[in-house]
């Protein structure tokens, strides 16, 4: 039996993923905003010299570096309100993607620390500037120079993560492709779909990634040449 291949369906079908796309863009940017958040004030507590906390970030780190997305977005989905708290599948997958990215966050921003010569941390100190100015006004901005193309490669990572989501009721792209495979019998066409959007908005941030580096790069070239 031969497949044939509709592409007029393809062209009428792809407006009905505006809301998909949407959704999956809110799951995205909450996650992204929460581990972000999350991941820097982990690599700042890791600079502390406590043994304690040192370990309990490591602790964190390798936990959720080492566990499957699907494991950690059903704990959140299925455990979590059996433990008394009432959360949404969208407030699940949000939760479960930022413990996720959040331990890998923290080993790029707390790499760019460690990456920061210890001079320059000693110089702020001795100008009287306090912790938060000090991040805010001579570390932070070397810590992203050095961290900024690396965040942005797993931020493209996490985004085509959020398929995953689809697997605890979430209607972001990739599951309302599988409704819609169910209701209509269109894989191929569905899938193309899915990949096509997929594609188009990893291509967003890997091109913000380009112009970042390129960015650093210029004014790298122009510091080297003053």
């Amino acid at each position: 039996m031969t497949y044939h291949f509709d592409w007029g369906y393809v062209l009428t079908s792809l407006p009905k993923f505006q809301g998909a796309v949407l959704l999956t863009l809110q799951v995205f940017f909450c996650a992204l905003l929460i581990s972000t958040s999350g991941a820097i004030v982990m690599a700042m507590l890791s600079r502390s010299g406590s043994k304690l906390i040192h370990g309990l970030l490591s602790a964190f780190s390798w936990l959720f570096r080492g566990l499957p997305e699907l494991i950690v977005l059903l704990f959140a989905f299925l455990a979590l309100p059996n433990l008394g708290v009432d959360i949404s599948s969208f407030w699940a997958a949000v939760v479960g993607l930022a413990a996720i990215s959040m331990a890998y966050e923290y080993e790029i921003f707390r790499g760019a620390l460690t990456a920061i010569p210890p001079q320059q941390f000693e110089a702020a100190r001795a100008l009287g500037m306090r912790p938060m100015l000090m991040y805010r006004r001579v570390i932070g901005p070397q810590v992203m120079r050095v961290a900024v193309a690396p965040y942005l490669t797993f931020a493209c990572t996490s985004l085509k993560r959020t398929s995953v989501t689809s697997s605890i009721a979430v209607l972001e792209i990739m599951g309302f492709t599988r409704r819609l495979i169910d209701v209509q019998q269109k894989p191929f066409e569905l899938m193309l779909i899915a990949m096509v959007l997929y594609a188009a908005l990893s291509s967003l941030i890997m091109i913000l990634e380009i112009l970042v580096r390129r960015h650093y790069s210029i004014s790298q070239n122009h510091t080297a040449g003053a």
